[in-house]
């Protein structure tokens, strides 16, 4: 078999140090590549290249590209953001920018008009009328949760609300539908590319359920503001980014509007569970609702971060038993938040009216030949 002996070594030194780990269980001839002893094949150096995460044609360059996405993480601990993140936040990011060029030129070719509420506000706007703002958008009532058996159905409805609006959405814990690449909640909640056309929000599905409503909330902030970006809100805190600020306060309001809320502790204060009582009124999960009596000063930050983390150990412990007890998913139910149902309809929608390859649509979805066919009929008995 012929092999490769014109390709950058210092490429390969680079990227196999950028992965670290046990690549050279998986590659053991990596050090006499790296010293010109032995050469690799091109379906081994196909197979490396797969495994840093880079193009194969990269080793063939003078010197490895920037690998940047243009989306700062904002982390909680640090004062400034970064483009220092994982392979996997990475590529998840650049797999959501693929699928909005595509949209956002599909779009224009529809003739679609610029969506009015992106970048509408700035961070020197009041908090209060912006969550209002967006409230009105997604046609939704200061109490609308109200009606909702739970916070389960709210946050389900409020993807529907979105959606409708059109902002597209997309929940994954792992890079596309690799298992084998999962998402570390702690490293990042979520993304959100912003646009005129097609908005983007990702919502790391690793992260525990019961914080994914805020992360949403906080995204949408962002849409609002017209600024993309990358978060880790560790205990519900942004970083100390002006903008980042911001989009918690009108994350907060949105969910649980204050004058709502004081009007509720009147009633609740002296309750033996205050947080589930407002968590039952306004249908946010107990991590949300202990969060904003934090905000408005009615839970003291000791006791806040100690519910907060009880929480987060009993979330653990669940998912734990979950996974010793083997209890997976229907796949193509989880596809419904993978790919995301606008999105979809979106795709399908061109690929029917030959506007789109099926194989440019495979390609958009992760969804493969008859997995894509399957998913479409499944898609549509579920809507």
């Amino acid at each position: 078999m012929p092999r490769v002996t014109n390709f950058n070594r210092e490429i390969l030194k680079l990227t196999a140090e950028r992965i670290g780990g046990n690549i050279t269980v998986e590659f053991p001839k990596l050090a006499d590549w790296l010293s010109g002893g032995h050469y690799p094949t091109v379906k081994q150096l196909a197979e490396f290249a797969k495994v840093v995460h880079i193009p194969f044609g990269y080793f063939f360059l003078d010197k490895l590209p920037e690998l940047k996405t243009g989306v700062p993480l904002f982390r909680t601990e640090e004062a400034l953001p970064s483009e220092n993140y994982s392979d996997e936040l990475r590529d998840s990011i650049r797999i959501i920018q693929s699928r909005q060029e595509w949209l956002k030129e599909y779009l224009l070719n529809e003739g679609a008009t610029p969506l009015p509420f992106v970048n509408s506000f700035h961070e020197t706007d009041n908090p209060f009328v912006v969550a209002q703002e967006i409230r009105k958008t997604l046609q939704l009532l200061d109490d609308w949760a109200g009606s909702m058996p739970n916070w389960e159905k709210a946050l389900k409805y409020l993807f529907d609300r979105i959606e409708d609006a059109g902002i597209y959405l997309a929940i994954n814990g792992v890079v596309e539908n690799n298992t084998h690449r999962p998402l570390n909640p702690d490293e990042f909640r979520g993304f959100v590319l912003t646009d005129n056309y097609a908005p983007y929000i990702f919502i790391n599905g690793k992260d525990f359920t019961a914080a994914k409503m805020f992360t949403l909330a906080h995204e949408l902030a962002h849409i609002w503001l017209g600024k993309s970006a990358a978060f880790d809100l560790q205990f519900m805190r942004p970083s100390e980014d002006t903008t980042e600020k911001f989009c918690n306060q009108v994350a907060a309001e949105f969910l649980v509007p204050q004058h709502l809320l004081q009007k509720k502790w009147e009633q609740i204060k002296y309750s033996s569970d205050p947080i589930e009582e407002v968590a039952r009124q306004f249908k946010v999960s107990q991590i949300v609702a202990a969060r904003r009596l934090l905000d408005t000063g009615k839970l003291k930050e000791k006791q806040f971060f100690e519910f907060y983390n009880d929480y987060k150990a009993k979330w653990q412990l669940f998912k734990k038993k979950q996974k010793e007890e083997k209890q997976r998913g229907d796949f193509y139910n989880t596809q419904h938040y993978r790919v995301g149902k606008l999105f979809f309809r979106q795709v399908r929608t061109a690929a029917k009216e030959g506007k789109l390859l099926y194989t440019d649509a495979y390609k958009l979805t992760g969804l493969y030949g008859k997995t894509f066919s399957h998913f479409e009929i499944e898609f549509f008995n579920k809507i």
